[in-house]
């Protein structure tokens, strides 16, 4: 678990420490992320690591709440843009992550460097992951009027159903550029299919 005391540092020493994890995470398809890389390029004591976290599993929590704190920013945004059109949302998800590249280049390559941390990130996902709150930190800027649902539930459906297609989109499209395109039509078609379900 991330400590206390990590989140107590000055929101530079924060940044490096993120920074150098990500970057570790971006490394070849051969290397493994460890402690003495993250504490070296960090400039911080193998003590002092130990100080603001157990163990490796935490870097990958540390990825995943800054990935996670990134979307919900640029989704919330989106929103107020679009006047609150969820289904405006998932397109501009996919098309960013390839446009800007520096700022969501760590969205973009973390699933494609799962080969070599997969045992790391499989410990974390069975025995450390928690479900984020996700649609609580934008939940308010949706514009439900358009919407035909049965309660609150069926949002949190719908934003699942969009994450998923998303996530799917992206994996294939690691696994191979070339179908940047037709992974962009296949999920246009999924929201289209979607959105006509659902609204009033």
């Amino acid at each position: 678990m991330i400590k206390r005391t990590f989140y107590n540092l000055p929101a530079e020493k924060r940044k490096k420490i993120i920074d150098v994890t990500r970057k570790e995470f971006q490394k070849g398809h051969k290397k493994k992320i460890t402690i003495n890389s993250v504490i070296k390029n960090a400039g911080i004591s193998r003590g002092s690591f130990y100080q603001y976290f157990d163990d490796k599993l935490d870097l990958v929590e540390l990825m995943t709440n800054d990935m996670m704190d990134k979307m919900t920013e640029f989704i919330k945004d989106e929103l107020i843009y679009n006047g609150g059109d969820i289904f405006e949302v998932p397109m501009k998800i996919y098309d960013v992550m390839f446009t800007d590249e520096k700022s969501y280049k760590d969205m973009v390559v973390f699933p494609d460097r799962f080969d070599q941390n997969s045992d790391l990130i499989s410990e974390y996902m069975q025995y450390r992951f928690h479900e984020h709150d996700f649609l609580g930190s934008f939940s308010q800027y949706i514009d439900r009027s358009a919407l035909n649902l049965k309660n609150e539930d069926d949002l949190q459906y719908i934003v699942f159903m969009m994450e998923d297609a998303i996530k799917s989109a992206m994996a294939n499209v690691s696994k191979n550029t070339k179908a940047r395109d037709k992974e962009r039509q296949v999920l246009n078609r999924k929201i289209e299919l979607l959105k006509r379900a659902v609204s009033v």
